[in-house]
């Protein structure tokens, strides 16, 4: 439920207010600006713009860097009540941010006046999903056809083109592994004259696999699995961890061709290729953010990588487009060794709206780590205690281990007697944790521990994190399986398939939102996507 606009609203220092036509006008403009929307994400999911970017409280100083590199691009924080707003424009002031909006009244004003607001995560990508469906005609194949030939691999070749730890948690038996932008890249080599069904957890990634084949010219008859493992769940079929091998790399031959028939999608799309030396040019340009990724597997982009590109999997930054770059209009330029997966990605993007350059290097790449950018490491009142110190400190005083990580990793397993809390809510432990008490936090990235221990430090709790690795940790403090909530589990959308009950039924209300967003892109402020049709043979 939506909270009414609070009259609480304070002036703050260079903070300005915008109503809702201010911001609907900001989305309609040609010029750089980012809604961010800084409540949790299980929060965001239950409403929010069209175009909104979810950059929670949690982790605003551990995204910010990537997502918002530019200290002067035009922000728009949401949220539904001023003290949220207040905290989040407190963190970016501090960093340097100076270009500071919000929306008075948040989700109530903006809907007040007559917008609309969306549940779900990754909504335009979602939504560009259904409407390349609608408009490229993409074939798909029901369950009950995919059953029946799922018993003949000799006709039909069944790929999840979702990425390779997905795959991993589950599939259906038959299926094999090769993520989105890989698909040209490795498909072709082995399908032979199969027809190909493309399938993920949903509907966007096999819509846009299947169509990436289709665009690309492909011969054999390619598909899209309608409504992917959900609809093969809901038809009673089992889905088990994926125990097929990612799809090899093809030969020298193959690769030649998928290239050639990336590079004339890109051609076709009139998208640029740029030299080193301008993309470094583009970089130093003060007014614009350009956003530089590399589109192949993690793995490829971990053993080396151009120079400052951070790591975006082709199918997954076409699948959740916010999440990698949120600023709207600002440039994005792409970068594979093959000159497949980023012309591949790229004629996707261009066709969302975006400014696309492609970089061109030599193939021979000699392997180079570049550092992410680091912004803060840790806070400095805040003391790091490895996992002998916190056994230590365990025996001269009562101490709280607080996983504010990830919910859904901290069901999985965690921490012996760790209880769990997401950053934000931190404040509300102020007047229950009894005097004496340590709070030491803990998560995955120590940093993301570290600012959390910072924050209860701020309000006057004694506080410290752990900064061990995680297989350090576990084998001297233990694990164990006890859900010990400090708060909600909001901090995280929860996919149907992570939900302990009504499974079945959150697939058939996803299915339904998926499908529905066609019908809701009416007049959406700034939405502007333009679908190629390939030209007919």
């Amino acid at each position: 439920m939506l909270s009414k606009p609070s009259d609480e609203w304070q002036t703050l220092p260079e903070l300005i207010y915008w109503d809702a036509q201010q911001v609907a006008d900001c989305l309609r403009d040609t010029t750089e600006h980012v809604l961010i929307d800084v409540r949790e994400e299980g929060v965001f999911a239950t409403a929010h713009l069209f175009y909104a970017a979810c950059i929670s409280l949690s982790r605003l100083e551990l995204r910010l860097p990537f997502t918002v590199p530019r200290r002067d691009t035009c922000i728009v924080l949401l949220a539904d009540d001023f003290q949220t707003v207040h905290r989040a424009y407190e963190v970016m002031r501090q960093a340097g941010y100076s270009n500071l909006h919000a929306l008075r009244g948040g989700n109530t004003a903006w809907r007040d006046a007559g917008y609309r607001l969306f549940s779900g995560i990754y909504v335009p990508s979602k939504a560009f999903g259904e409407v390349v469906e609608h408009e490229a005609m993409t074939p798909r194949i029901q369950v009950a056809n995919a059953r029946e030939h799922l018993r003949d691999d000799a006709t039909h070749y069944f790929v999840d083109c979702r990425p390779e730890s997905e795959f991993q948690d589950f599939s259906f038996e038959g299926a094999v592994n090769c993520p989105g932008a890989e698909l040209l890249l490795r498909l072709p080599a082995i399908a032979q004259s199969r027809t190909l069904v493309i399938n993920c957890a949903g509907r966007t990634r096999s819509i846009i696999g299947a169509q990436s084949l289709i665009n690309a010219g492909l011969s054999n008859p390619v598909y899209a699995f309608e409504n992917g493992t959900m609809a093969w769940h809901l038809d009673g079929g089992a889905l088990q961890p994926g125990a097929a091998a990612l799809l090899p790399r093809p030969n020298a031959e193959a690769i030649e061709w998928a290239s050639q028939r990336a590079c004339a999608l890109a051609q076709a799309l009139q998208i640029p290729w740029i030299e080193p030396e301008t993309l470094a040019s583009m970089q130093k340009e003060k007014n614009r953010t350009t956003y530089c990724f590399d589109v192949r597997l993690p793995g490829d982009h971990a053993r080396g990588h151009w120079p400052g590109c951070l790591s975006a999997p082709g199918g997954q930054l076409v699948q959740s487009t916010d999440f990698y770059a949120p600023v709207r209009r600002g440039r994005l330029v792409l970068w594979d060794t093959d000159h497949v997966q980023a012309p591949l990605t790229a004629h996707w993007l261009v066709q969302m709206g975006w400014e696309v350059y492609l970089l061109k290097t030599p193939r021979d790449l000699p392997s180079e780590k570049e550092a992410r950018p680091q912004w803060p490491v840790a806070p400095l009142n805040t003391r790091a205690l490895s996992a002998a110190d916190y056994l230590a400190l365990a025996q001269q005083q009562t101490v709280m281990l607080i996983d504010c990580d990830d919910s859904r990793h901290y069901r999985r397993r965690h921490l012996k007697e760790a209880h769990w809390l997401t950053r934000s809510r931190i404040p509300e432990l102020r007047h229950s944790v009894k005097m004496g008490t340590c709070l030491v936090f803990t998560a995955s990235d120590p940093k993301w521990a570290a600012w959390a221990a910072s924050d209860a430090h701020q309000l006057g709790l004694d506080s410290a994190y752990l900064n061990a690795p995680g297989h350090e940790a576990a084998s001297l403090i233990g694990t164990d399986t006890v859900l010990r909530w400090l708060g909600p589990t909001d901090d995280a959308w929860y996919s149907p398939y992570q939900l302990d009950s009504g499974v079945a039924q959150a697939m058939k209300a996803y299915i339904e939102w998926e499908t529905d967003l066609l019908s809701q892109l009416h007049q959406e402020p700034g939405v502007n996507f333009q679908i190629y049709k390939r030209p007919a043979q």
